[in-house]
């Protein structure tokens, strides 16, 4: 009996951890740990057989970023180049008041996560890319190492 019950809870934490695995997550590294106005950084990704989305980002980010915030601005766009949802968006990496990091990691390295984006109306089995590219003033962004995407359903 009790290995029948075993059986059981173990098909449900399986079954619970298999639906927020994500559909698709990928990191891009920045060469030198810096990350240019005027490159935008590209996922490509295809729909699969989900109609609703979930865009999550994750910075990762270390001591030498000189701000408190960092703006980016993404695009999200389908195979027939059409402009799904664009808009420009801020993460808080460093506390305001004391200026100490946010997000995770310990020492000089740190993640931050979001969910920045839900799109409840994607073609399913289509190709879609998303861009994203840094809106701060500074031509060249120093301290950030990687940036990161994960798609859920």
């Amino acid at each position: 009996m009790k290995i029948k019950s075993s059986l059981v809870i173990l098909f449900f934490i399986s079954f619970f951890l298999s639906c927020n695995s994500p559909r698709y997550s990928n990191y891009y590294s920045f060469d030198n740990q810096k990350w240019l106005q005027d490159s935008s950084i590209v996922f490509d990704f295809n729909s699969l057989t989900s109609k609703k989305l979930k865009f999550e980002i994750s910075i990762s980010y270390d001591k030498n970023y000189p701000y408190q915030n960092l703006y980016t601005s993404y695009s999200l766009i389908d195979s027939k180049r059409n402009v799904i949802d664009s808009q420009m968006i801020e993460f808080q990496l460093f506390e305001k008041k004391y200026g100490y990091p946010l997000g995770s990691g310990i020492f000089k390295s740190f993640i931050i996560d979001s969910t920045f984006l839900s799109v409840d109306n994607v073609i399913q089995n289509e190709d879609y890319k998303l861009l994203v590219k840094h809106s701060m003033r500074d031509k060249s962004l120093s301290g950030i190492n990687k940036l990161g995407l994960t798609i859920t359903d």
